[in-house]
């Protein structure tokens, strides 16, 4: 199954994404003036997919075994490398819930939400196709 968004530049550093598979957009931007943004940056997009992502399967793990909760939420916090190349360093997902999980039963919480396919994603893809047209 292929998994297909589009990026269109709007100038200025904004860009237009559209998710073709749920026809969703959103933007992106990177504008310098920070009082004219119209969505987040390229960073945030970023952890936002790997927390959302380990949410997603947080969720799923919760309500396939009927654990109950009211509470679910998930932080992703990185920092941008001052050593080339560029990219995020100390990635950190802290996911925190009011169910009631004992010691195993949270060890296996942690290991199922570790499967999520953004996480998969970061530490086993080696290389990324980029090309121009």
């Amino acid at each position: 199954m292929e998994i297909k968004v589009n990026i269109q530049s709007k100038h200025n550093g904004k860009f237009a994404v559209n998710c073709a598979s749920s026809n969703k957009t959103f933007n992106v931007d990177v504008s310098k003036d920070t009082s004219l943004l119209e969505g987040p940056n390229p960073l945030e997009v970023f952890l936002s997919a790997l927390g959302s992502c380990i949410s997603v399967y947080a969720e799923k793990y919760l309500t396939q075994h009927s654990i109950e909760f009211k509470n679910l939420k998930a932080e992703a916090t990185a920092e941008f490398s001052t050593e080339s190349p560029s990219r995020l360093i100390n990635i950190k997902v802290k996911v925190s819930t009011d169910a009631k999980l004992n010691k195993e039963a949270k060890e296996i919480f942690f290991r199922f939400m570790k499967n999520c396919p953004v996480h998969n994603t970061i530490i086993y893809t080696k290389e990324i196709d980029i090309s121009v047209e």
